[in-house]
């Protein structure tokens, strides 16, 4: 964001002292995707005016993600020349929502902001920092869709490099924008696996038309789900390495990736569920794939398959 003239008034007040100046923080996340998430560190929402003051107006919400937990402050790590700086910030959403009781009410999509965080929903994200000035402490009470700022500057941009998670927060280590010179040219290399991931826009697969719905039977517990019934899935024909989604129950929108599957009806999940389940929640539970040309050809996709199965070992190429 451009230094504004009423900005740089109010900068060249403050250092005569004949003004005060107050800061708060702006942060921008913009998904792969293209779904963007907007947030401040302050007590207030901060609104937009007009493109020179925020970008395109956006407003950025205070009611949800807060920012820096308690003995977690920002840290920044900047230097002078090329090497790359980073930002890391700790991002608390909220357990439940004050008014409705709803739990989990920051989401992402449809997601819960700690889960999307552990599914990858960050990977490759775009974070932008940005800090909104006032002319002094913005005063009480708050008008109805917050307070416009006298000016904005951005003070760090770059893109998600680590997303660690505990009960409450995720820690959101950032680098800028000179990591992207340190990427390998070219991205692909010469592999017998598959370098894509089942359903993802390399594979072309739909994971729609292979999802399969069941149910908890008794006895399941959070590591191990039984569901009696269940069919063989379609593709690979077995769910090892697969995913199921719930959704109903305590553990409503989560998912965990199956670690084995006994051909029948329990499901070994490689991380537990965060919550017990009970006989009747409902799931929706996909496929996996070891990556190999022969799981490949049980998929009827080969024709997307991306590895090179038939290149022969390097102890071999030589003689």
């Amino acid at each position: 964001m451009a230094v504004t003239s009423a900005l740089t008034a109010l900068f060249n007040s403050y250092i005569l002292g004949t003004s005060s100046l107050h800061l708060q923080r702006l942060y921008t996340i913009t998904l792969f995707g293209g779904a963007v998430i907007r947030f401040t560190d302050a007590d207030f929402d901060i609104k937009g005016v007009s493109p020179s003051v925020l970008v395109n107006g956006f407003s950025y919400s205070s009611g949800g993600l807060r920012v820096d937990a308690k003995e977690s402050k920002t840290q920044a790590h900047l230097k002078l020349g090329t090497d790359t700086d980073s930002w890391t910030v700790a991002i608390v959403p909220r357990p439940a929502d004050l008014v409705t009781g709803a739990p989990f009410p920051d989401l992402v999509g449809s997601i819960p902001f700690l889960e999307a965080c552990q599914s990858g929903a960050f990977d490759s994200a775009d974070f932008q920092v940005d800090e909104a000035y006032f002319g002094g402490v913005p005063a009480w009470p708050i008008p109805p869709g917050g307070v416009s700022p006298v000016g904005c500057r951005t003070i760090f941009a770059g893109t998600v490099a680590e997303v660690d998670t505990t009960n409450i927060a995720a820690i959101f280590t950032v680098n800028d924008y000179r990591a992207l010179l340190s990427i390998q040219v070219p991205t692909h290399f010469y592999q017998g696996q598959c370098r894509h991931t089942l359903f993802d826009a390399g594979c072309q697969l739909s994971a729609a038309n292979f999802a399969i719905n069941g149910a908890v039977s008794a006895g399941s517990t959070a590591s191990t789900i039984i569901a009696n019934g269940l069919p063989t899935p379609q593709g690979s024909g077995t769910y090892q390495l697969g995913r199921i989604v719930f959704t109903s129950g305590n553990n409503n929108t989560f998912q965990r990736t199956i670690k084995a599957w006994d051909g029948a009806f329990m499901l070994s999940l490689l991380n537990p569920l965060p919550f017990a389940v009970a006989p009747g929640d409902t799931f929706t539970v996909y496929p996996g794939c070891n990556k190999l040309l022969t799981t490949c050809q049980q998929f009827n996709n080969t024709i997307n398959y991306g590895g090179q199965p038939f290149i022969p070992p390097p102890e071999t190429m030589g003689s």
